[in-house]
């Protein structure tokens, strides 16, 4: 099993990586906080020229929606953003596509439709069972290079909420 989903207290296994030291350096593009990312991914997540680049320093990476930066170091003052990514991020993806499941290419569309058609969805199941397969390769598929249960528990929230609102009009 990936180390990013190793069981945890949490319901969804995937609790995230906690930063090192007190204070997490932030993104210079929008002042977020910037979580720890372990090498391996943006090695494995950006496109060529922009892992040519990479160097022996800590990474981070930012969430923020409406920022173009997607990993950063403060020690190199290096910036790689969504142009340099192999794949979409969808933490920063406003418009479907929308991955939430590297892994098993799960999108908020496909949560959506199974939402719609059965009213709930096993999408989140599908992916625990993989996980206790150690079929998952989160580090290196998920941008965030964390478990995307999280992600996807939000998606399934976000999209049941929605069909709620549309039985009620």
């Amino acid at each position: 099993m990936s180390d990013c989903c190793a069981p945890t207290t949490d319901t969804d296994c995937c609790a995230t990586p906690v930063d090192e030291g007190t204070a997490s350096p932030v993104c210079a593009s929008c002042g977020q906080k910037g979580k720890t990312v372990q090498r391996i991914t943006p090695e494995h997540l950006l496109k060529q020229d922009a892992a040519a680049r990479l160097q022996e320093t800590a990474y981070r990476f930012c969430a923020t929606l409406t920022c173009h930066v997607v990993y950063f170091s403060i020690e190199t003052d290096q910036y790689f953003h969504k142009t340099d990514m192999k794949v979409r991020v969808g933490l920063k993806e406003p418009e479907h596509p929308v991955p939430i499941c590297y892994c098993f290419d799960y999108t908020v569309r496909d949560v959506e439709k199974e939402i719609d058609t059965t009213g709930a969805t096993t999408i989140p199941d599908r992916i625990r069972a993989e996980i206790k397969a150690d079929t998952c390769r989160c580090e290196v598929e998920n941008p965030q290079g964390s478990c995307c249960l999280g992600n996807v528990s939000q998606a399934v929230k976000q999209s049941m909420a929605e069909a709620e609102t549309m039985v009620q009009i």
